[in-house]
C-alpha cells in the first residue's frame, strides 16, 4: 500500500514539475522577445514554436504511441537529450530569425517549417524511450552517445581542417555514428533503431554546432561561397551567411528518420489498440 501512494505521489511530482517547466520556457521566450528587436509577428512565431514542442513533450506523458516513459534511467537520459537538443534548435532559430541588420526586415517565414522538423526529431526521442515501444537501456544510450560525439569531433575539427573539407568530415562522422550503434548493439531490429537513434541525435547535435560556429566564429573559418559581392566585407558576409546552408541537407536527413522512426512507434500503438479490442 504504501509503495502504491509512494509510486503516485512521485508521478503527480513529475507531472508538477513537467508543467512548471512548460510554464518556465513559455514565460522565458515571452521575457526574451518582449524588446523591440522582435517585431510582432517573429515574437509569435518565436512563443507558438516553444507552445508546440511542449505541446508534444505532454503527449511523451501519454499512451499515445510516444508514452509513457521506460521507467528506467537510461529513458530519462536519453529523453532528456532529446528536449536540450529541441532547445538548442530553438536558439538556433532566434540566431537565424534576427540575423539581419534592422528589426524592420526581420520576418518569421522559417518558423512554421522548424516547428515541424523540431517536433518530428522530439517525437522520434520521445517513442524510442516509450516504455512499451522503446529501446533497452544499453541501446539508448549507445546510441544516443555516439550521436553525441560528433558534435564534438566536429567543433574540434572546425579551426583546423580546410573549411571546404568540413561538411564531408560532418557526413562521415554521422555514418560512422549510426554504424558504430548499429554494430555494438548487434540485435537486428534493435541494432537499426540504435542507428537510427544516434542518426537522429548527431544530425541535430552536427548542425547546431555548426550554425553556432558560423555564427560566431571569426571569417576564416567559413567556407567559399563563390563570387558575387564586389568588395571583400561584402564576400566576407557572403561567406558567413552561406555556410550554413549545406548543413540543411544534414539536418532533414535527420527529419526523414526522424518520422519514419514516429510513424513506426505509431502504427505500433494503433495496432495494439486493434489487438486488444479484438481479445476483450
Amino acid at each position: 500500500m504504501r509503495a502504491a501512494a509512494a509510486a503516485v505521489a512521485w508521478r503527480v511530482a513529475g507531472i508538477d514539475l513537467h508543467l512548471l517547466l512548460i510554464e518556465a520556457a513559455v514565460a522565458a521566450v515571452v521575457l526574451l522577445t518582449s524588446h523591440l528587436a522582435y517585431p510582432p509577428t517573429v515574437r509569435a512565431a518565436l512563443v507558438a514554436l516553444v507552445v508546440v514542442l511542449c505541446l508534444v513533450t505532454v503527449a511523451g506523458r501519454l499512451p499515445l504511441g510516444l508514452g509513457p516513459a521506460s521507467p528506467s534511467v537510461a529513458a530519462a537520459l536519453v529523453r532528456t537529450v532529446g528536449v536540450a537538443l529541441a532547445g538548442a534548435g530553438v536558439v538556433v532559430v532566434v540566431l537565424d530569425l534576427t540575423q539581419t541588420d534592422t528589426p524592420a526586415r526581420r520576418t518569421a517565414d522559417g518558423a512554421p517549417l522548424a516547428a515541424v522538423v523540431l517536433s518530428l526529431y522530439l517525437a522520434a526521442f520521445l517513442a524510442l524511450t516509450s516504455r512499451d515501444g522503446g529501446l533497452p537501456p544499453r541501446a539508448m544510450l549507445t546510441g544516443a552517445g555516439l550521436g553525441l560525439l560528433p558534435a564534438l569531433l566536429f567543433a574540434a575539427a572546425v579551426p583546423v581542417l580546410w573549411p571546404a573539407l568540413v561538411w564531408w568530415w560532418g557526413f562521415l562522422l554521422i555514418a560512422g555514428a549510426a554504424a558504430g550503434s548499429g554494430l555494438l548493439v548487434r540485435s537486428g531490429e534493435i541494432g537499426l533503431r540504435a542507428a537510427l537513434l544516434a542518426t537522429i541525435t548527431a544530425c541535430q547535435a552536427v548542425f547546431f554546432t555548426a550554425a553556432v560556429l558560423y555564427h560566431d566564429g571569426p571569417d576564416a573559418w567559413m567556407p567559399y561561397a563563390g563570387p558575387g559581392p564586389l568588395t571583400l566585407q561584402g564576400q566576407l558576409e557572403q561567406n558567413r551567411a552561406e555556410a550554413i546552408d549545406p548543413y540543411v541537407g544534414l539536418l532533414f536527413l535527420g527529419a526523414v528518420a526522424a518520422t519514419g522512426l514516429t510513424v513506426q512507434a505509431l502504427t505500433t500503438w494503433r495496432r495494439s489498440l486493434g489487438s486488444a479490442a479484438i481479445t476483450a
